[in-house]
């Protein structure tokens, strides 16, 4: 059954211009929405707008003209609005006297929403209209709101179940972000039980455990963020932190489990809040990271923390098998993130109720909002439910032995499992037509096929470019080219290559190359419209199967570049090639983007270099970025006549003297290398050298390979080349 259309929501209006405020009005304005910001005045409301700007909240910094600045006294942009956001200070009087000034605003259609973390929608309501109530929910974004996926959406009591559905599926699919609803309690969900976590840590430092001895066993080994506690602590800001517990001691019943232990007031009191104070549980100081002493106060080398039997458990894959390994340990540090963990599994048992209407939301809410691998009903599936004592819904659940047996759910409104149906996505739901290793081609409907990248960084070997051949003979009506895994691909099986040059084998080099080339030009002159469903990496062979085809759908985030050069090389299946489709013989803009090795912040700066088309979308939605691609594909299909091969307009000697010329003016910051690389990149891109001429595909095709060819001998390369296999990181050489 089709969905309703979306609410019509074209232009925001946001009440505060802080750090959280300024930031939404940035997510809004690059999901290409008008807004007015306003705060006390213009200029605070311009202060706020220029702080996001450098805070990186927009995709691109033009994006910022769609931001207007305007007063709180004057709100007759309102008149005008569609979605008013209100994010001014957490508190519940000034929060009700805004309201109070929006209540003669408030009309069908106009959706008001609150952007607090933790106060009382409901009461925040009390003595306001009706229609401003039908129309009022929460909706809080975590911050930095354009990186963080997590939104809980809190009805209030007299909120239409329409503005809830209707602004659940705009928060999703025009904002990109994954919504969880939440009762109506303090803190909600996330950072009810998030904070939970991180006092009930910050209390065991008083037991005598040290502050990298906390870090060492609350982040992985637990399937949390390598940031674990107190790093964590650092990053949200002490400050912060305390508020947000101080909300929960103010109006939950359990307060004394978030009463702050008392270094954290001195801390406090002498400003050691975190990062944006460089200061906290840890500084970097002039010899390297330092860690804050409880007893002094002064700051000490951070010591490595020795886990003895537990330091295998680290590099387990599988979180069960940490959990397990972690549950068998009997030393110290493992006893006490056990015990950690299980005061946090019982607190989340013991007040599920109140936070949420099932159990599926809260281990949403806890994944995306505070990036733990499983919330707390999932690990209590890994471990088992028989701890005792236990809290009364681990009693009442025993008898099942799982929160998600197959196909079920435990619902917190009925207090019994219930069938939930399997979501099953579009990948599942297809037929496998051809596998290899690193890739498989999947049927989806009639005729429609996707070509899936897979395996560590979904990296293109010998076989996934076989199979690409393989796929373009089969009868299709149209192909998409996904990447697993949250990312496409970030590029050309690097170890087989530098076993290729370590071995002096050229002619396998030339046998390698020449299947990337026919691949990535079979790609594009395919007989059937080819879509490539573009997001997160996607660098080097990955960039040139998407640069290649027809169209792309992309996620926002996307990180897309021909990044050669930082291995010494240069795009050689293709890439150089498709540089000069796009860009003809105007290299000035992109030239140093291909010398540096550089990929693009977001989809809109790919969009600037050329990588992405003017008519390619861009999702901040990037769960539907598949499902567009698809449709997009099915929609060629129909009228879809293959491109011919055409003649590309080079640059010559004019452009190589050119090239030249920025080499020599950026020798300083450029390595010896890098100069090498960026003349081999300018003879292919300027076609060899000569007059300014049209060249065909295929001459600068055989250029790029006899470049690489002559860069993959040199012993430059090949050292950044294995400094990059063993460190993840260029070298500058």
């Amino acid at each position: 059954m089709a969905q309703p259309p979306l609410p019509s929501i074209r232009r925001a209006a946001v009440l505060g211009a802080g750090v959280m405020g300024a930031q939404l009005a940035a997510l809004a304005a690059n999901a290409g929405l008008e807004v007015d910001l306003l705060d006390l005045s213009p200029e605070l409301a311009a202060k706020g707008l220029e702080r996001a700007v450098k805070r990186g909240a927009f995709f691109l910094p033009e994006f910022a003209a769609r931001v207007h600045m305007g007063s709180l006294e004057n709100l007759d942009c309102l008149a005008k609005t569609d979605w008013v956001i209100e994010a001014i200070v957490e508190e519940m009087g000034a929060k009700q006297a805004l309201l109070a000034r929006l209540d003669p605003w408030a009309r069908p259609g106009l959706v008001f929403s609150t952007n607090t973390s933790g106060l009382g929608i409901g009461r925040m309501l009390e003595g306001r209209s009706e229609l401003l109530a039908r129309h009022f929910l929460g909706l809080h974004f975590f911050n930095p709101p354009r990186q963080m996926k997590l939104v809980e959406l809190i009805p209030g009591p007299r909120t239409d179940p329409q503005v809830v559905a209707d602004m659940g599926r705009f928060a999703r699919e025009v904002l990109g972000k994954r919504v969880v609803e939440c009762l109506d309690t303090p803190n909600f969900i996330a950072n009810r039980l998030g904070v939970f976590a991180l006092v009930e840590m910050l209390r065991r430092l008083e037991e005598g455990f040290g502050i990298a001895e906390v870090d060492a066993v609350s982040g992985v080994l637990l399937g949390r963020p390598r940031s674990a506690t107190l790093r964590l602590c650092d990053l949200i800001g002490l400050d912060t932190l305390a508020d947000v517990a101080g909300t929960a001691r103010q109006l939950l019943p359990e307060s004394a489990c978030f009463a702050l232990p008392g270094f954290v007031g001195e801390m406090l009191k002498r400003g050691l809040v975190g990062e944006k104070a460089k200061a906290g549980f840890y500084r970097k100081g002039e010899e390297g990271l330092q860690v804050l002493d409880l007893g002094s106060f002064n700051y000490v080398p951070l010591a490595p923390v020795g886990l003895g039997e537990l330091e295998p458990a680290l590099r387990l894959p599988a979180l069960g098998d940490r959990l397990r390994a972690l549950w068998a340990s009997k030393v110290r540090l493992g006893m006490l993130a056990r015990s950690h963990l299980q005061a946090v599994l019982d607190y989340a048992a013991e007040y599920a109720a109140q936070m949420a209407p099932d159990l599926e939301a809260i281990d949403q809410a806890m994944r995306w909002g505070f990036n733990w691998e499983a919330g707390p009903f999932e690990l209590w599936d890994l471990l088992g439910l028989q701890a005792e004592p236990a809290p009364a819904l681990i009693r009442q659940v025993r008898p099942v032995g799982r929160f998600y047996p197959p196909g079920q759910v435990y619902s917190l409104r009925e207090g019994r499992h219930r069938d939930q149906p399997r979501r099953e996505g579009l990948l599942e739901k297809g037929r496998v037509l051809l596998e290899a290793p690193g890739a498989a081609l999947i049927e989806i409907g009639e005729g429609m096929g996707v070509l899936v990248l897979r395996g560590k960084l979904n990296v293109i070997d010998a076989q996934t470019l076989d199979l690409v051949r393989r796929s373009l003979d089969q009868p299709l009506r149209g192909l998409v080219l996904w990447g697993s895994g949250g990312l496409f691909s970030a590029g050309a099986d690097l170890k087989h290559l530098a076993a290729l040059s370590t071995a002096g084998d050229w002619q396998g080099l030339e046998v390698f190359l020449c299947a990337f080339q026919e691949a990535v030009m079979a790609l594009r002159f395919a007989p059937f419209p080819v879509v490539a469903a573009l997001r997160g990496l996607t660098l080097g062979g990955g960039c040139e199967f998407g640069i290649s085809v027809g169209v792309r759908v992309a996620g926002a985030e996307l990180r897309m570049g021909l990044v050669e050069a930082r291995v010494g090389l240069l795009p050689g299946a293709g890439g150089c090639k498709e540089v000069v489709r796009r860009c003809g013989r105007d290299l000035a803009a992109i030239f140093p983007v291909l010398v540096e090795g550089r990929y693009s912040e977001n989809a809109h700066q790919a969009r600037q270099w050329g990588f992405l088309a003017g008519a390619d979308p861009v999702l901040l939605d990037e769960e539907g970025v598949l499902g567009r691609a698809l449709a997009d594909a099915a929609a060629l299909a129909a009228r879809y006549t293959p491109p011919v091969p055409a003649s590309l307009e080079v640059a010559g000697e004019p452009g190589l003297a050119r090239c030249r010329a920025w080499l020599e003016k950026e020798a300083f910051s450029l390595g010896p290398h890098d100069r090498v690389v960026g003349e081999a990149l300018a003879r292919v891109l300027c076609g060899g050298g000569g007059p300014p001429r049209a060249a065909e595909e295929q001459e600068l095709l055989d250029l790029e390979r006899e470049e690489f060819h002559r860069l993959c001998r040199l012993p430059a390369t090949q050292a950044r080349i294995e400094h990059m296999l063993k460190t993840g990181k260029p070298l500058k050489n």
